[in-house]
Parts: C-alpha cells; structure tokens; sequence
C-alpha cells in the first residue's frame, strides 16, 4: 500500500465543517466576527447558501452577495453513526435557518446530545488551519 491510499490512523473529528471557498467567508478586520456569505438575485430575490454566480431559480446572472448573521435557529438535525474510517463518530449534522432567508446545512459541535433541540440557537463558528476556513454550528451561549 502506498503512502496516498494507507488509511489514516489518526481519528478526525468532522465538526469543523467542509472548507470554504474565499467568497463564502466574509472578512473581517481585527475585533470584527467573521460570516458566512450567501447570495441573492436581484432580480426574484432568491437567496442561496453556498453563493452561486447564476440565480438557480430564475437563471439571472444579477447576482450580490449577502452577509449572513452569526445567529441562527436549528431547523432540524441528525445523529450520524457511519462514516470515513479516521472520522470520530457519532456527529451531528443539520439545518439552520438565518434571519436573512437562508437555511444553511452543516455540522454541529455539541458536548452532550441532550443539549441539541430544533428551534434553538446555533451560532456559526469559524476554524482557521493553513489559511482554509471552516464552519460549523454550536450551541448559542
């Protein structure tokens, strides 16, 4: 086995979400909080998490980008028990509903499972490694 296919022995946990691309992290200068950024037609208004550069519902290429809030509702969630073999698991994923229209899907990072509930609020949080960002949703304190 070479070196690209051994499997990894080091468990990982997925809670930092998946990277995102430069247009889906807002930046944000020092003492200001990073956000997810979403985009939206300008001409029907359709709002969308990743953010597109063609409306999907209208095909317009009017498009902006829209700054999400770091607060949001859990709208739903899942407990997963099967994944990649360097995966910790079991992990939470699910749906979060912004003030701004958007429902953004993601990983949930919670210390006891008894403390997940839909309608609560979660709050966006953002992991910095080798200058990629991840998100991922936690419990709003």
């Amino acid at each position: 086995m070479n070196k690209a296919t051994e499997p990894l022995t080091t468990p990982h946990t997925p809670n930092q979400g998946r990277i995102l691309t430069k247009l889906e992290v807002g930046n944000a200068n020092p003492g200001e909080v990073r956000n997810l950024v979403g985009s939206q037609c300008q001409d029907c208004g359709f709002k969308l998490f990743p953010p597109s550069t063609v409306c999907p519902d209208c095909l317009s290429e009017k498009i902006i980008p829209l700054r999400v809030g770091t607060v949001g509702k859990l709208y739903c969630y899942t407990k997963v028990h099967i994944a990649p073999p360097s995966w910790v698991v079991p992990y939470f994923i699910g749906y979060v509903d912004f003030p701004e229209g958007l429902r953004v899907f993601g990983k949930i990072e919670i210390t006891r499972e008894n403390d997940l509930f839909v309608d609560m609020p979660v709050t966006v949080n953002f992991v910095e490694s080798d200058g990629q960002w991840r998100y991922f949703f936690s419990p709003t304190n």
